[in-house]
């Protein structure tokens, strides 16, 4: 029903550690400790990443920074943090701690076992290190070195409540279960208080068919912690076995209350509607579970046959074409199509899924006789009690078993705190999209998290030059212009225009077009601005900065078209990493206009290349461009020439990082957002939990960001 391994962090968050140098690199490691402390883990590594760079030779910073990644479950990331936090101090037990925890998480229990006996050969005696040793030899199935483990750290400290706990899961793994109940029975006798002994007990009780002790044990767990989602549903669970309808589904609507994003309880619920006739309910439910988990086919298929029996036959027959797709050996669903089809006039189509279903059912009970299909005799054998199924079971045949808990946990809510960026972001439902075109801008926003802005003393020397009253900078996102600003803002266009009906010199004439061109674009008088650039660029050929505004102002207007066009153009700067679709430009709806708009674009930023090679910003500008038209190996070329340029070009790690995951280049995808979430892309580690890959079982040799 539930199986938990009681991993041990430690986090020292208000103790321990010993940075040692300048007042300010001590005071930034107390902040970025507290930080991690509340939950604030966006926050506290880029205090860390402070420290690193200014020493990078402290190991500490590195572990802190681990730390916080892990909680963001940017497990590959956390991991090399650890790997170099221990290059850097072989004695840092904790890095040994963390770093096993990563591999565990990564499925990778020899390394993590490795990790754990290094840190046991430094302090033979760490708690920490001996708890998370015995859960490396349950992942590796070897329950006997598990048990040992946990014997021993039960010698030097007795009344350790997590050796019960997890020496209770390995014997219970190991079919001894009158171990399992003696450990857990012994946790509960050490602290009543805590609800971890209970809920263990109570799967063994459960597995053993005595629901009655299931039931005591769970409502205990429950009076101690009465707002956790994972006990309402062990218990409805139970409830159902022991025919307690009304008991099962106050529980189940009681855990979709409190885990509104999980899909088992909708699956669960549906299956009890449909037992006791609210069909309306169940596909409703079923339709939420698609909804979360669209590769769900078993849950199709039961919709399929509740449409059926409702007599909405096309809803139905579009359900079971679906399901007989991906099981084209499954009988049943031939059967039920050939009823909708005969039911929708379909004669002849219906006969020929009959005749494939009674084909299928001849074959398969000559196999039953032959003895050749246990597991066909079992399905048949299992209906002597209420069946259920694991969590993660997919079979299509256990369509309408209910779900229970094997390993909860895999789909937690999003943490709402006090600040928007702490807790759990990962878990946040975002839109997976490109980080977007970079310009020059009076008002910029920021798509970044407690980071210095980007800085160019080309464009801060151009903005010195200008009257107006605010600060030109580089930015992908402008802020809301305020009545008081917009008015300055065309009070400035009005005295540049008088001042250029003056000035008599090029040089002079370039530098207040430049200024008024990018007032217009302030103002969205776009086509202006572009010729006030063009009349810069004009005076100076060599004006990279015009090419570069020209070109973002250009884009800005292909945007605006788009936006106002009547027909309903498909979007074509999101990637669609779940079905890794794409085409060319031309094949995605783009029109020809918009390609020659785009071209344009490029033309202007491979010019300002030509001039200024170390401004990354057209580099990365060249990548978005070239995404868009789908030529995504020269968008990687542009991206990665941006990162040359500035080693700490976030968005630009993004960006990589999106294009690698959307052409299965996981590793390296994974690799690049996990450092854009590290400099600040907060949105990076939602797109990792997703879609990243943490296995390490192909690749022990760690990959590089580049």
């Amino acid at each position: 029903m539930r199986k938990t391994f009681y991993i041990i962090l430690a986090i020292l968050a208000l103790a321990g550690g010993n940075v040692k140098g300048q007042i300010d690199t001590d005071r930034m490691t107390i902040i970025g400790r507290n930080a991690l402390y509340f939950e604030d883990y966006v926050l506290a590594i880029q205090y860390f990443n402070q420290i690193i760079r200014a020493k990078p030779f402290l190991a500490e910073p590195y572990y802190y920074r681990a730390v916080g990644k892990y909680h963001l479950e940017d497990y590959k990331g956390a991991l090399n943090d650890c790997s170099k936090a221990l290059e850097r101090n072989p004695y840092l037990i904790d890095a040994y701690n963390l770093r096993g925890i990563l591999y565990q998480k990564m499925e990778d229990p020899e390394e993590a076992i490795e990790d754990y006996k290094a840190g046991l050969e430094v302090e033979p005696q760490n708690t920490n290190l001996l708890i998370n040793l015995g859960i490396g030899y349950i992942q590796k199935e070897d329950y006997a070195k598990a048990i040992d483990v946990y014997s021993k750290a039960l010698e030097g400290a007795p009344n350790l409540i997590t050796a019960y706990l997890n020496r209770g899961l390995a014997r219970f793994s190991a079919e001894d279960t009158t171990g399992a109940l003696r450990d857990f029975s012994k946790a509960i006798d050490v602290n009543p208080y805590i609800p971890d002994g209970y809920v263990n007990r109570s799967m063994v009780y459960y597995q053993e068919g005595d629901f009655e002790n299931a039931l005591s044990d769970i409502q205990k767990a429950l009076e101690i912690r009465p707002d956790e989602p994972s006990f309402y549903m062990n218990r409805g669970v139970i409830r159902y076995q022991l025919d307690d309808l009304r008991g099962t589904m106050k529980d189940f609507n009681k855990f979709v209350e409190l885990e509104p994003r999980n899909a088992m309880g909708y699956n669960n619920r549906g299956i009890l509607r449909a037992e006791i006739g609210d069909l309306d309910g169940a596909i409703n439910d079923f339709s939420r579970v698609l909804a979360l988990r669209g590769e769900d086919l078993p849950t199709l298929y039961y919709r399929g046959m509740l449409y059926k029996e409702k007599g909405e036959y096309r809803k139905a027959l579009s359900d079971f074409n679906i399901v007989a797709n991906a099981y084209p050996d499954y009988g049943p669903v031939y059967m039920n199509r050939a009823e909708v089809k005969q039911a929708l006039g379909q004669e002849e189509a219906a006969r020929l899924d009959y005749n494939t279903a009674m084909k299928m059912e001849m074959d398969r009970r000559d196999k039953i006789a032959d003895g050749s299909s246990a597991k066909d005799q079992e399905d048949e054998k299992e209906t002597t009690r209420k069946a259920t199924r694991k969590e993660d079971d997919r079979n299509i045949r256990n369509y309408d078993k209910m779900a229970v808990l094997d390993d909860f946990g895999s789909d937690q809510p999003e943490q709402l705190t006090g600040s928007t960026l702490r807790g759990k972001i990962q878990n946040r439902n975002i839109m997976v999209d490109l980080q977007p075109l970079y310009g020059l801008t009076f008002f910029p926003g920021d798509t970044l998290y407690h980071r210095v802005r980007y800085f160019d003393r080309d464009v801060e020397e151009l903005s010195n030059s200008f009257e107006f009253d605010r600060t030109l900078e580089i930015a992908n996102a402008t802020s809301e212009i305020s009545r008081e600003a917009s008015a300055r803002l065309f009070e400035s266009i009005t005295s540049l225009d008088k001042e250029l009906q003056s000035a008599s010199a090029q040089m002079e004439k370039a530098e207040l077009l430049m200024e008024r061109g990018l007032l217009y674009m302030a103002a969205f008088n776009l086509n202006n601005a572009i010729e006030d650039f063009s009349k810069v660029i004009d005076i100076n050929p060599d004006n990279y900065l015009a090419y570069f505004a020209r070109a973002f102002t250009r884009y800005k207007i292909v945007e605006t078209v788009k936006e106002f066009q009547a027909e309903d153009l498909p979007e074509v700067d999101q990637l669609d990493l779940q079905t890794n679709t794409g085409s060319p430009a031309t094949d995605a709806g783009m029109n020809q206009q918009t390609i020659l708009d785009y071209k344009m674009i490029i033309d202007d930023l491979e010019k300002a290349g030509e001039i200024a090679p170390e401004f990354e910003f057209i580099w990365f500008n060249l990548g978005y461009m070239n995404s868009l038209l789908r030529n995504f190996d020269e968008a990687t070329e542009y991206y990665s020439r941006a990162i040359d340029v500035n080693p700490e070009f976030a968005e630009a790690y993004f960006n990589r990082g999106l294009i690698r995951l959307y052409r299965e280049k996981t590793a390296k995808g994974t690799m690049d957002l996990s450092k854009a979430g590290e400099l600040g892309v907060f949105e990076a580690y939602s797109v990792i939990k997703r879609y990243g890959s943490y296995s390490i079982e192909k690749e022990k040799v760690e990959e590089e960001v580049q």
